[in-house]
């Protein structure tokens, strides 16, 4: 499968753009508070912009650009083009420690770290059914999954597993992908044309997205909550 890779100039310059400069207003909503996304004006675009967090998910009907950076963990990105909605989540697998990683397999579907994969792709799927897609007519792209030094590149190779195996299973209709390789990203996405940009950075400009995920890492429970999760029909 090909990568949709467009490439504008403005738009790498958009990437690199700070979020303090990006960011004009915040309109905190529950899940914003919960830290898992942000949503704020762009200076120079008359769409609002939403920056999906690690362990965030987020789906809309409106006219935004949906974006986040991506160095070990995966995102989804999902749409249904005749209802114009769209939304993307950021996840990994909660590994306690190399040797549980090296020793978990992508078919394992029911172990406590494919539970939260598998919970983080049902979310964004029933989010976007309850927005009226019809699960048919939903589109994947999958990005992320970088093969960091040291213990966090076994991470993202097994995300990557994860998430493959996952849309397999599920007969997902997976048009693109760019996962893997050694590099992290940061990705774009207009929710409603189902178009998705990536940038390939350097270790030196991914900082701040490594920090995110050790952060996000140390903080998974992985207890999925109660209320489990069921896929609407």
């Amino acid at each position: 499968m090909l990568v949709v890779a467009v490439r504008f100039s403005i738009i790498w310059d958009i990437l690199f753009m700070s979020d303090s400069k990006l960011a004009t207003k915040r309109k905190l909503k529950q899940e914003e508070a919960k830290g898992q996304y942000y949503r704020f004006n762009h200076p120079s675009d008359h769409r609002h912009w939403v920056k999906v967090m690690p362990g965030g998910v987020y789906a809309t009907s409106d006219q935004e650009i949906i974006h986040t950076g991506l160095g070990s963990c995966v995102s989804a990105c999902a749409w249904d083009i005749e209802m114009k909605v769209g939304g993307m989540n950021h996840f990994l697998l909660p590994f306690n420690n190399q040797f549980e990683s090296q020793h978990w397999h992508p078919q394992a579907l029911l172990s406590d770290s494919s539970r939260y994969g598998c919970y983080a792709m049902e979310v964004l799927i029933n989010r976007l059914l309850s927005m009226g897609a019809e699960r048919e007519r939903l589109k994947f792209k999958l990005f992320g999954g970088a093969h960091l030094m040291g213990y966090q590149s076994l991470v993202g190779e097994k995300n990557v597993e994860f998430v493959l195996e996952y849309a397999k299973r599920e007969k997902l209709n997976v048009v693109a992908q760019d996962l893997g390789g050694a590099q992290p990203r940061k990705l774009l996405f207009d929710p409603q044309a189902g178009q998705a940009w990536v940038k390939r950075i350097g270790f030196s400009s991914a900082h701040a997205i490594k920090q995110d995920e050790e952060l996000y890492q140390h903080s998974i429970d992985k207890q999925i909550p109660s209320d489990d999760v069921e896929l609407f029909q």
